[in-house]
């Protein structure tokens, strides 16, 4: 029975102390905190001195109403415990020592507390920066994923832009293509009229040369181009005079003007045509044997000058009928050829000019009689005098 009270006491204490220290917190939250450094331990004094007092009134009051309702305890034999003051004094003290025990063990965990809420704190600020961090990094990914998706629309419209460029350029392609295809129908049916229109042009050609070539053995002209208002041919003389195999066809040069006009001209007929040789179309065929008649006159004269030229360096003048022969750098010989040469006319040796001025010639005569122009030209290389 005695335990039974004793553990109901402990048990009002604790509970009293719970309610005292509550209703103690609740108090000191609602008032108006002063600064620190003026009631920080007039405070902390007090409060003691007020814990300690409350603790002891409740602790009095408990006892008493236990005291009040309690039956006299009886030892085990039956007799009444003796009620002496020296018991309250070791509980009182009992009490007061697990009050102080409890005291110290409030502050160690209020200071416990206060550290945690410091590092609370702390934590919290560290979430909060962490916090911000992780809002400013959804931001930026927000405003990349913002961006990507832009750009992706933009090169979405760009490959569909692309896309239909191609696809454009494809039936342009397509198109082209089909007007190629025809065109090459078109070229390939022209070429086929071409080819029928080429060979009955070829037929006329073959024709053609052949009655050119008749005509060559009968006039002794030789086509060799032919323009709307120019003609090309060469005088071959060996088709007149078999005995001129020597000399060189003649090329002669053709033209006419749509009012009936023509001119014959050539590169290498000096002392043949006097410059250019002009009159109606209607005396072409005139004009072209008297070309004919000269060359051939002067057959003989012109293919050993010509048979010269590839021996020696000479020039030949046809307006003066002179034939310059150059033996050296300092040794020029003139020549003169008289008319009807070498029938009837003779070549003859006019002047010698050395390096120091004229030579004279008296004493100077080919071993020949009436020595031709080949004769006079091997006796003066030949000569050591000159």
């Amino acid at each position: 029975m005695a335990t039974e009270r004793a553990q109901l006491l402990l048990d009002w204490y604790e509970s009293a102390q719970k309610a005292f220290f509550t209703a103690s917190d609740v108090q000191d939250t609602g008032e108006a905190e002063p600064p620190a450094a003026v009631m920080v331990p007039y405070l902390t004094d007090s409060r003691k001195k007020l814990k300690m007092t409350q603790l002891q009134l409740s602790v009095l009051d408990r006892m008493l109403l236990l005291l009040e309702s309690a039956q006299p305890p009886h030892l085990l034999d039956g007799s009444p415990v003796p009620d002496t003051g020296a018991d309250t004094r070791a509980c009182l003290g009992a009490l007061k020592s697990a009050y102080a025990e409890g005291v110290e063990r409030v502050e160690g965990l209020i200071a416990a507390l206060l550290d945690r809420m410091d590092q609370a704190g702390r934590k919290k600020e560290q979430l909060q920066q962490l916090l911000c961090a992780l809002e400013r990094k959804k931001e930026e990914l927000e405003e990349q994923q913002r961006m990507k998706e832009k750009k992706d629309v933009k090169e979405e419209k760009l490959s569909s832009l692309k896309l239909q460029e191609l696809e454009e350029s494809l039936l342009a392609s397509q198109r082209a293509l089909h007007l190629t295809e025809r065109r090459i129908s078109e070229l390939v049916a022209q070429t086929d009229a071409y080819l029928t229109s080429l060979d009955s042009w070829t037929l006329l050609r073959d024709g053609l040369q052949r009655s050119v070539q008749a005509t060559l053995g009968l006039t002794g002209y030789k086509l060799l181009w032919a323009g709307p208002l120019e003609l090309c041919v060469e005088l071959v003389p060996q088709v007149h005079r078999p005995d001129l195999a020597n000399l060189r066809p003649l090329p002669l040069t053709l033209t006419w003007t749509p009012d009936g006009l023509f001119n014959i001209q050539s590169q290498e007929a000096a002392g043949i045509l006097d410059g250019a040789l002009q009159g109606p179309l209607s005396q072409v065929s005139s004009t072209l044997q008297e070309v004919c008649q000269r060359y051939l006159s002067q057959g003989e004269m012109l293919a050993e000058i010509q048979e010269m030229h590839s021996r020696f360096a000479i020039d030949w003048r046809p307006a003066q009928r002179l034939l310059v022969f150059l033996k050296s750098a300092s040794v020029v010989c003139h020549l003169s050829v008289g008319e009807g040469y070498p029938s009837r006319g003779r070549a003859s040796l006019v002047s010698i000019r050395g390096e120091k001025g004229p030579l004279n010639i008296d004493a100077l005569q080919a071993p020949q009689v009436n020595p031709s122009l080949s004769e006079w030209l091997e006796f003066l290389s030949s000569c050591p005098e000159i």
